[in-house]
């Protein structure tokens, strides 16, 4: 693989011509004219990329699985992505500019690398695939996506360019890349042996990339491999490109505009490279701690904190795998892989106690009538993500009862603390959304919502007592909720969410009506019976 002299640079070179570009925008340095194209086309894929190639760089786009560059002798390819401040972030940048606004930079997005090979005769060897010599040297810059809207391709003349890095994994991300590599090689190969014909394999293929999605741990596949027939009957295929994961991504960008996150970042003590190896991981501490109390666990461990203490059993589970940090969310290996770690703690009858809180809700998008739902943030995060699912089971009567003295309320406290103690730990499940679950109960979660919005029928309703009349909380605001999904009729519902339910706290507006930020929940009831339906790792 070589690239011709015109793309050939020195690092001296392309650091002048990065430096010089910094905090102007992509129009600003338009000289190959790229948003005269948006005079004739709303929706222009990879503008900005276009912009930094053709305008900066000045070489002509391409779609060659070569790579784009090359800086002192090095095969480099060259990546454009957007990154904003997340909207939970916004209330720390306020009046911040610079490397104090920088540090709340996070992905907008995953990187696309390449397209998938299907020829067998390539699919041998990670380290000389299109995917690895794409991938191993990569030069990324960064613009800000300063929008929470999706916008027309000319509104990305107005973002700046913020930052740029040279990229080169780890020892352990590499092995992670090269695991989730191989899986997609294995399971195409599979079909190449079984099948002689294209028509035949192409057939077999078809959702494929929904398949192996749960199995890959920095790497997705999109979009799907599917059949598409013409208007005239002619078939084709839609096929799929390798991309970053944009949790991986996302990993990638705050590293590089936090450079002091390394001091606090968490990595276990043995990692993962596959989802196999932490299977096994999480088998042998199942082994080892299952059946064991809450008590018993917390000796075990050398667990100072009571068992009363909130989230108790995540320590628990944090001890066990050697995690020196404070919730399990924190560890680096579980960030990139977009695995979340969550407690669940079942009744002594199996039930599930509580719902479980996912993702907070951007409505700028859903607002938006020209967003398709596969592109949308949602189904991005119900793609990406998995859930790791420690399992506790309750032993005794958890529930406190009221009391009226202070030394009833003291033998009340150690009654709940020894009956919480026998909660016992039962071992490890691990699930990811399945097509159909995300095809059906997200997107109807996603349409329903949508329409309220849309049709401007969204309306805030009152919780009532018994003789008709608004009931307040104890802020002194009325009770109530607007008519989103809720979780009596939904798996996927919305609920609000801050530290107290005044008024002052409903920050969020949406068609004039004003909220709590609202977030993605999961019905305590869908987990339970989810998880009966999965063995223990």
């Amino acid at each position: 693989m070589a690239v011709t002299e015109d793309r050939r640079y020195t690092k001296a070179f392309v650091y002048n011509l990065l430096e010089g570009v910094k905090g102007k925008t992509l129009g600003e340095v338009d000289s190959s004219h790229q948003f005269k194209r948006t005079e004739t086309s709303k929706k222009i894929t990879g503008i900005a990329g276009d912009v930094i190639e053709q305008s900066v760089f000045g070489y002509a786009r391409d779609s060659d699985q070569e790579c784009d560059i090359e800086i002192d002798g090095v095969l480099t390819e060259l990546k454009t992505t957007g990154v904003r401040v997340p909207k939970s972030e916004l209330k720390f940048v306020k009046g911040k500019k610079g490397k104090a606004y920088n540090v709340h930079l996070g992905a907008k997005e995953g990187i696309s690398i390449t397209g998938v090979t299907f020829e067998p005769t390539i699919q041998k060897d990670f380290f000389t695939s299109h995917f690895w010599q794409k991938s191993e040297h990569l030069l990324i810059v960064f613009y800000e996506y300063k929008s929470y809207e999706v916008v027309p391709a000319s509104e990305y003349a107005n973002f700046p360019i913020v930052d740029y890095c040279y990229n080169t994994f780890s020892e352990e991300e590499i092995n992670k890349l090269q695991s989730d590599w191989e899986i997609v090689r294995d399971y195409l190969q599979a079909i190449y042996n079984k099948c002689s014909s294209k028509e035949e394999r192409y057939e077999l293929m078809q959702g494929f990339t929904h398949k192996l999605r749960p199995q890959l741990l920095l790497i997705e596949l999109i979009p799907s491999f599917k059949k598409r027939i013409s208007s005239n009957g002619k078939i084709s295929y839609q096929k799929p490109r390798y991309r970053l994961k944009s949790t991986f991504v996302d990993y990638i960008v705050r590293g590089h505009f936090k450079k002091s996150r390394i001091d606090n970042e968490v990595s276990l003590k043995e990692s993962f490279s596959s989802f196999t190896q932490l299977d096994n991981r999480c088998h042998v501490l199942t082994l080892k701690y299952k059946g064991m109390s809450l008590f018993q666990l917390k000796e075990e461990l050398g667990i100072k904190e009571d068992v009363l203490t909130k989230d108790f059993a995540s320590k628990c589970i944090l001890k066990m795998f050697g995690a020196d940090c404070n919730r399990l969310n924190q560890i680096s290996d579980f960030l990139k892989a977009g695995i979340i770690a969550k407690t669940i703690t079942l009744t002594p009858k199996g039930g599930r106690t509580e719902d479980m809180k996912l993702q907070h809700i951007d409505f700028a998008e859903w607002a938006d009538r020209d967003v398709d739902f596969e592109d949308s943030e949602v189904y991005n995060y119900f793609c990406e993500h998995s859930f790791l699912c420690p399992i506790f089971r309750e032993r005794g009567n958890t529930k406190k009862n009221k009391v009226s003295t202070d030394e009833l309320d003291k033998k009340e406290i150690e009654r709940v603390r020894n009956e919480i103690g026998k909660t016992t730990f039962e071992g490890f499940k691990r699930f990811a959304f399945d097509e159909s679950f995300i095809e059906k109960e997200v997107k109807r979660t996603w349409v329903d919502s949508r329409n309220l919005i849309h049709r401007n029928e969204l309306e805030w309703e009152f919780v009532l007592d018994k003789q008709g009349n608004k009931k307040k909380n104890k802020s002194g605001s009325y009770q109530g909720a607007p008519n989103f999904p809720k979780s009596l009729n939904y798996d996927v519902f919305f609920r609000g969410g801050a530290n107290d339910s005044s008024d002052k706290a409903k920050t969020e507006v949406v068609n004039g009506i004003e909220m709590l930020p609202q977030y993605f929940w999961l019905k305590g009831s869908y987990i339970v019976d989810k998880l009966k339906d999965i063995s223990y790792l």
